[in-house]
Order: structure tokens, then C-alpha cells, then sequence
């Protein structure tokens, strides 16, 4: 059980797309307007843990449709990283406050099907907890308690990002481009 839990939390809480826009959208917007952001996140995890619950053995055997996912995550991931690096504080910028973006960005995150996929297939749990219902929920709150999390850390730098935007975003821009280019692998 211990092997499950470590698993869903280094998963969680290590940086992906989802928590690096987390993150940013912490940095330029605050906590509480980075709410809606975090819900869809939220919103497209669980939408994302039922498809993978429902359809595991075949998004493990359909080569096709992790390529079409790896084509639509890597350009969604291009094109957040684009946003990010023209970004200036104080700018509404949209790619990083929605609903929807949270919710698009998770249903593109290869890491988060490898997430369902690994965490409900490979982990025999006792009790309860084995029960594949239980085993989402958890899934999807750990989860998004990482994305809160680093929209928290976010909000934190703030002071730092507003001084230093420009590397910050650089970084940041590097990073999602780096996950773009990682996903082929």
C-alpha cells in the first residue's frame, strides 16, 4: 500500500505541465483567481482517471491514439509556452486563468494518463481502498492537491517573479518546451 502511495504523491507533486502552469498562474494571478484554473485541472483529471479506469487495456494496446495524444499535448504545451514567454506581470493573459485551459491541459497530459494507467492497473490495495472507485477518488484529490499546491508556491514568488519575469519565464518556457520534446520519447 505504501508503494501506491508513494507513487501517487511523487507523481502529484513533481513537476509536469499541470503544475508548472499551477504555478505560474499563482505568480501573476494569486491564489484565489487562480481558483477556476485549478478546477478545471481538477475537472480533467477526474474526467481523464475515468477513461483511464474504463479504457486502460486499450490506451495501453491503440499505438494511434497516444500519438494523436502526443501531437495534441505537444502542440497545446508549445502553445502555452509561447504565452508564457511574451507574458508581463500584471497582463490578463488567458492561456494561464481558465477553466478551460486547466481542463484542456489535463485531458493533453501524457504524464496524467501514464498516472491512471499505473496508479489503478499496477497496485493491488487491501480492503476498501482496492476498490476502483476509492482508488480514482484518491488519485484525483492527491492530484489536484499537487496542482493547489504549486499554485500556492506560485503565489509565494510572487515578490521574486515580479522582479525577475523575464528569466522566470524563459525557464518556465523551456521547461514546457523541454515536456513538449520529452513526450516522443
Amino acid at each position: 500500500m505504501s508503494a501506491f502511495f508513494i507513487f501517487v504523491f511523487v507523481m502529484s507533486f513533481t513537476p509536469g505541465p499541470n503544475t508548472m502552469m499551477a504555478m505560474v498562474s499563482g505568480q501573476q494571478r494569486g491564489f484565489r483567481s487562480s481558483l477556476r484554473l485549478n478546477l478545471g485541472m481538477l475537472f480533467g483529471m477526474g474526467f481523464m482517471g475515468l477513461m483511464g479506469a474504463l479504457f486502460a487495456h486499450w490506451l495501453q494496446s491503440t499505438p494511434t491514439f497516444l500519438t494523436v495524444m502526443k501531437i495534441v499535448g505537444s502542440a497545446y504545451l508549445m502553445y502555452l509556452a509561447y504565452h508564457i514567454f511574451i507574458s508581463k506581470p500584471g497582463e490578463a493573459n488567458n492561456s494561464t486563468g481558465g477553466f478551460r485551459t486547466g481542463m484542456l491541459l489535463q485531458l493533453t497530459n501524457i504524464k496524467g494518463y501514464l498516472y491512471f494507467i499505473t496508479g489503478l492497473g499496477a497496485f493491488s490495495l487491501t480492503g476498501v481502498l482496492n476498490n476502483m472507485p476509492v482508488k480514482w477518488l484518491m488519485m484525483v484529490l492527491i492530484g489536484s492537491l499537487g496542482t493547489f499546491a504549486w499554485t500556492v508556491c506560485g503565489q509565494m514568488m510572487s515578490k521574486f517573479y515580479h522582479q525577475y519575469y523575464r528569466v522566470f519565464n524563459t525557464v518556465i518556457t523551456l521547461l514546457l518546451a523541454f515536456a513538449a520534446v520529452d513526450l516522443w520519447r
